[in-house]
Order: C-alpha cells, then sequence, then structure tokens
C-alpha cells in the first residue's frame, strides 16, 4: 500500500494541487500569488537540475548517497504543508502554524516510508522532503501578514480537483528529462543508476 502511495507525490496529482493553491491567492492576495510562483518555480528547477546532471553527465553525490532529488517528496512537503497551513488559517489564523508543522510531520513520513525506498533510496527522499519543506516554510513565513482569505467555495472546489486528479492515470516527467538530458549533454544514453549503486537494489534514480 506504500507503494501505491508513493505515485500520489508525482506531478498528476501535485501540479494541479499548485494551481489550485495558486488560484486560492489569486483571489485573496496576488503578492502571495508572486511568492507562490517564484517559490514552486524555485523548487521545481532545483529538482530538475538535478536530475539533468545525473542523468546527462553522471554527476551525483556517493558520500551521500544522492544521485538525484526526489520530486515525490519534494512535491507532497511543500503543497501539503501549504495547503493544509492556508486552509486552517481560514478557520483561525492563530492555527497556520500548528497546521503546517502538523504537515511537516506527516510528508516526512510520506518520504520517508511511502517514497523511500519505492521510487528513491531514503537519502534521496529526505533530500527532496527536505527541500520541499524548506521551500514551504519560507513561503509561508512570507506570506504570514498577507491578507489570504480563501472562501469556502473555492477550498471544496479545489479539493474535488485534487481528488480527480488522484484518479486519474499517474505520469512522471522521467522520459522527458532523459530526452533532455540526452541532447543538452551529448551522452548517448541517459544514466539510471550510480556506478555505486548499481546490483544494490532495484531502485531507479527517477
Amino acid at each position: 500500500m506504500r507503494a501505491e502511495l508513493a505515485h500520489y507525490g508525482g506531478i498528476t496529482v501535485m501540479i494541479p494541487a499548485a494551481l489550485v493553491i495558486a488560484v486560492w491567492l489569486r483571489y485573496s492576495s496576488p503578492l502571495a500569488l508572486r511568492w507562490w510562483v517564484v517559490t514552486v518555480t524555485c523548487t521545481y528547477s532545483i529538482v530538475a537540475f538535478s536530475k539533468l546532471l545525473f542523468k546527462g553527465w553522471g554527476v551525483s553525490f556517493q558520500h551521500l548517497d544522492i544521485a538525484v532529488l526526489s520530486g515525490h517528496a519534494m512535491n507532497t512537503c511543500l503543497m501539503v504543508t501549504v495547503a493544509m497551513s492556508l486552509i486552517a488559517r481560514q478557520f483561525n489564523p492563530a492555527f497556520r502554524w500548528p497546521a503546517a508543522i502538523a504537515g511537516l510531520i506527516a510528508t516526512g513520513w510520506f518520504s520517508a516510508y511511502c517514497v523511500a525506498p519505492y521510487i528513491h533510496p531514503l537519502n534521496e527522499a529526505l533530500a527532496g522532503g527536505l527541500l520541499g519543506a524548506v521551500a514551504a516554510l519560507a513561503f509561508l513565513w512570507r506570506i504570514d501578514v498577507a491578507p489570504v482569505n480563501v472562501s469556502p467555495s473555492l477550498i471544496g472546489a479545489g479539493v474535488v480537483v485534487v481528488l480527480l486528479s488522484a484518479l486519474a492515470p499517474k505520469y512522471n516527467a522521467e522520459r522527458l528529462l532523459n530526452h533532455l538530458a540526452v541532447s543538452v549533454s551529448g551522452a548517448q544514453h541517459a544514466h539510471q543508476e550510480p556506478a555505486w549503486r548499481v546490483g544494490s537494489g532495484p531502485i531507479k534514480a527517477e
């Protein structure tokens, strides 16, 4: 069951979640929306850059057992933490940080016990989760005094959109990243597994 749950951290569910949060912010605080776009763009770029470096040139961190940063863990820690905090502050602004902490604990567990070991090794999952957690906290701190007021109807519609996305066939961007990495680096094929990890298990650097 944990292996199945891990796939809900992929872009099929989490990009719609990011768009839902963007809509919430658009109708309450344009400033917060701008910071959200910056936050999502930066975190996705860091994960994509780590994957391109490895897939194209084989750049990795053997001493940390990290070939790439986990996008599944980053996605979940960022989106769920921010969404929980935004929803909680609509009921009582004092709940915004306790809700964020609860989101970090839940998504930290998800990263360690669902993403790892089924999609990424533990260190890659934790590194991706840490990136998402830092991004979430930085964003929430930056908008802490912003007047973010999301109507119940928008919250309900957003939840429906995410649930419908969860029912869709799961897609990941690995094939696109492989093609891009080969095109940019000139390698004959994309690296899939770091040399020190070959033969140690079935997990690939996705």
